[in-house]
């Protein structure tokens, strides 16, 4: 009796097991390593999917699960004849947790054109290298190995963009604002400027960034073309690599650094509403722009979001999104005066720090978990989005200063 064909693989990787089995059981904490989008429920007879961009994906169930000991799944990929068998199995000692992973199935012993039999060691060895890199250090290699232009995308082309911004292209990706240093800010990007395209690639959905500079690396140069309203520019633009995060040693230290953040951003706002009036507050500078207001009231919704995250952060669950209504973010307009809406920002401000000062210390030594939420609260995260919006709030009150002067 011949053994089934099979592969396997063997990690160890300098964390606890109970960090490696809910990396391998929670849904979210999968799509975190391991593919693009992912669900998993880790009980016998449990569904199990995976997909990737890249145009691959992967269906079945959980056979077998034991707590910080083993997952065994039926894999069955696309295009594959037949379904495979990939089982986990975990110990650790001193600390440290062995993993082997074994992939079997009848069809990697055959010989075809396609090299199956590479094609799935290769990816294995990917994910599971990547894997071991979120535990250890918290970054996701298929994130922070890939370079960036350094912008920060927030809408694709439609018929009230183009009416709005003079456009005469039907595709591409208007942004907010730039990173500082990196190749954007240094070719001169602006807020509102449309990206078109990336090496000849045209942007028509925002995952067409990562496709349009797959394969490069930090230093190449990628020829953009953006609109600038009704004008068309070329830019040489340099790709920049991704500067990591520091992880904080406690909850307190990131906290106090998050109030630090906070601080800067509030002194900026208060700036920014000095002398303003409820009426030019309340002005929209077309009918289906923001107020300052209301813009206003999208910040106090996305700190607001940030609570949400941190909990699913907390309990390895998917963050998911909301979206930007205008009737939605007007309701709140309406419903504080300007002095209120400022005042609710920064309540919402001490309530995350207070949530982030509260912290476990389980989380705190959870680097893939931590890093997730220091993403969003240090000065790279939040506080960029935020800042991105001043201009938008200075504008609608410029405009409804010229409005009051008419």
């Amino acid at each position: 009796m011949t053994d089934t064909p099979s592969l396997k693989f063997h990690l160890t990787i300098q964390a606890p097991v109970a960090q490696v089995y809910q990396a391998l059981s929670s849904s979210a904490s999968l799509q975190s390593w391991f593919a693009d989008f992912a669900e998993i429920d880790a009980v016998q007879g449990g569904r199990f999917y995976a997909w990737w961009s890249a145009g691959y994906y992967a269906v079945g169930t959980v056979k077998k699960c034991q707590q910080n000991k083993q997952i065994t799944l039926s894999w069955l990929g696309m295009d594959e004849p037949e379904p495979s068998k990939v089982r986990f199995l975990l110990k650790e000692e001193d600390g440290i947790t062995h993993v082997q992973i074994r992939h079997t199935a009848d069809f990697l012993d055959e010989p075809r054109e396609d090299t199956t039999r590479q094609k799935i060691s290769a990816g294995w060895r990917l994910a599971l290298e990547n894997l071991k890199s979120v535990l250890e250090t918290g970054l996701d290699k298929r994130i922070y190995d890939q370079p960036m232009l350094g912008v920060f995308p927030v809408g694709l082309v439609d018929e009230k963009m183009k009416q709005e911004l003079g456009l005469s292209i039907d595709s591409g990706v208007r942004i907010s604002g730039v990173l500082p240093g990196m190749g954007a800010d240094v070719a001169g990007l602006k807020s509102d400027d449309v990206i078109f395209s990336i090496n000849e690639r045209e942007l028509k959905t925002f995952q067409d960034f990562e496709k349009a500079i797959r394969g490069k690396i930090a230093g190449d140069v990628v020829e953009v073309v953006l609109y600038r309203g009704s004008e068309k520019l070329n830019m040489p633009m340099t790709l920049t690599g991704r500067q990591a995060p520091a992880l904080p040693a406690t909850a307190q230290i990131l906290a106090e650094e998050a109030t630090k953040v906070y601080k800067a951003i509030d002194a900026e706002l208060d700036a920014i509403f000095e002398g303003v009036s409820e009426e030019q507050a309340d002005a929209r500078p077309e009918p289906d722009e923001w107020s300052a207001k209301e813009t206003l009231a999208h910040l106090i919704y996305t700190e607001r979001w940030l609570h949400i995250a941190i909990s699913c952060f907390l309990d390895n669950q998917h963050t998911g999104g909301f979206y930007n209504d205008l009737g939605q973010l007007a309701a709140m307009a309406d419903a504080y005066t300007l002095e209120a809406l400022i005042a609710e920002i920064k309540l919402c401000e001490v309530i995350t720090v207070a949530t982030v000062a509260a912290l476990p210390e389980s989380f705190m030594a959870d680097k893939r978990r931590l890093l997730q939420l220091v993403q969003n609260v240090n000065e790279h995260g939040f506080a960029l989005h935020t800042r991105s919006h001043f201009p938008q709030i200075e504008a609608a009150l410029e405009a409804a200063r010229i409005s009051t002067r008419e």
